[in-house]
């Protein structure tokens, strides 16, 4: 019992010392907060008296020229120090004039107004420019190029073909006049036409196949490039939508040009240079920053103007060579039917007799062997054709006795044989 009794003291003592400290540390805190309170209000105050000073201090030095009696000032001086409670008062005294001294003053806010939103107009310029420089750092990374086309058939399921030595001969105009072989080729199909998507050279070259192949060439070249490997059988024909055209039949250009070939040629992008028909072909070269949206872009009008190709004169038959020798092998191919004449001839006409035999059949049929009849003909000599080397395997005496504890397939040996039914 007197455990539990000084226990309960030193509980009670305990809690009294904290109650005791908590009261010190919320007493501490309220002086604290007055100290603070009474600094604001002498820094206010002291504020008030500084503004009040230089308001005088201004209006003094506008009262010479303004050639007001000196006297006033004094008053509103004494006033001020002797009565600080009347600040309101000297908010009002300041005359007006003292509004425009300030306002005068070297220290005037619109300077530093004007630069935050110099700085904030002239802040995505850097951001614009850096944007540009990533973008041309981009296509200047080794492969690049490659990669994206390969990523732009591989959308649209076309195959990628390192190189083609056989399409060096297909061309021999704009980019592929220099004989280079094509590398990198994407391969695949649009609106029916075979579509060839790779570089010659560093050049991107666009190809679709027309169907149709023509001796006629037509090159459509933009107004102000540079012509590369311009061919001398090649006639200015006219300039339309931006392009200069030139074809080796001027006649044939001029009525090439319908309301397909000028939609195409509006429609394609800035990055074509120069668009050129040779054969079955209608060819388009880029510039070297081409990309996928470019591409993307040149499909739909490089396939009108395949389609505005098939209007070209045919490729004439007598320069197409059948090459039978590399064709799959057929029947032979039978000679013409000969016309026989009907008119009168000078040779008798000949006997059919002596090509035809006479046929003489006998007066009694033949008799001809049968097999219903068994017939001998001749002596034959009957010998011993010997036993057989090899033992019989069963000798036919044994028979096995059936077990009735195995199973066994029934047979029934009533019907006739149904292996050729």
């Amino acid at each position: 019992m007197p455990f539990v009794l000084l226990s309960l003291a030193a509980l009670a003592l305990a809690a009294g010392l904290i109650v005791l400290w908590l009261d010190q540390r919320q007493r501490a805190a309220h002086s604290a907060g007055d100290a603070a309170t009474d600094t604001l209000t002498d820094t206010g105050a002291s504020a008030d008296v500084i503004a009040t000073d230089s308001a005088d201090g201004a209006a003094e030095a506008v009262a010479p020229e303004a050639a007001e009696p000196e006297p006033a000032e004094p008053e509103a001086t004494a006033e001020a120090y002797p009565e600080p409670e009347a600040e309101p008062v000297l908010a009002e005294e300041p005359e007006p004039t003292v509004e425009p001294a300030i306002a005068s003053e070297p220290e005037t806010t619109p300077e530093p107004e004007a630069e935050p939103a110099v700085e904030a107009s002239a802040e995505p310029a850097p951001a614009h420019s850096f944007a540009e420089r990533a973008e041309r750092a981009r296509h200047l990374v080794p492969g690049s190029a490659r990669r994206e086309r390969k990523a732009f058939g591989q959308q649209r399921g076309w195959e990628y073909i390192k190189h083609d030595s056989y399409l060096a001969d297909e061309w021999t105009r704009g980019a592929a006049a220099r004989g280079q072989e094509p590398r990198d080729i994407v391969a695949g199909s649009v609106r029916g036409h075979e579509t060839l998507l790779f570089d010659i050279g560093a050049i991107p070259v666009m190809a679709m196949r027309t169907g149709a192949a023509s001796d006629v060439v037509v090159d459509f070249r933009r107004a102000g490039e540079e012509a590369e490997n311009h061919s001398e059988d090649l006639v200015y024909v006219r300039e339309e939508e931006g392009f200069e055209v030139f074809a080796t039949d001027a006649g044939v250009g001029q009525r090439l040009i319908d309301a397909r070939v000028t939609d195409a040629l509006s429609r394609l992008p800035a990055a074509v240079t120069a668009v050129w028909m040779e054969g079955e072909w209608v060819l388009a070269q880029t510039t070297r920053q081409a990309r996928s949206a470019e591409w993307e872009a040149l499909l739909e009008p490089l396939s009108l103007l395949a389609d505005s190709a098939r209007v070209l004169p045919p490729r004439s038959e007598a320069a197409q060579v059948l090459r039978v020798d590399e064709l799959d092998p057929s029947r032979d191919i039978p000679e013409p039917p000969q016309p026989e004449p009907t008119g009168p001839t000078a040779v008798p006409d000949r006997d059919d007799s002596l090509d035809t035999p006479t046929i003489q059949r006998p007066t009694e049929p033949v008799v001809m062997p049968s097999r219903t009849t068994s017939e001998a003909r001749g002596t034959i000599d009957h010998s011993s054709l010997g036993a057989d080397e090899v033992d019989a395997i069963a000798d036919g005496h044994e028979h096995p006795a059936p077990e009735n504890n195995q199973a066994r397939l029934p047979r029934r040996f009533d019907g006739g044989s149904s292996i050729f039914d």
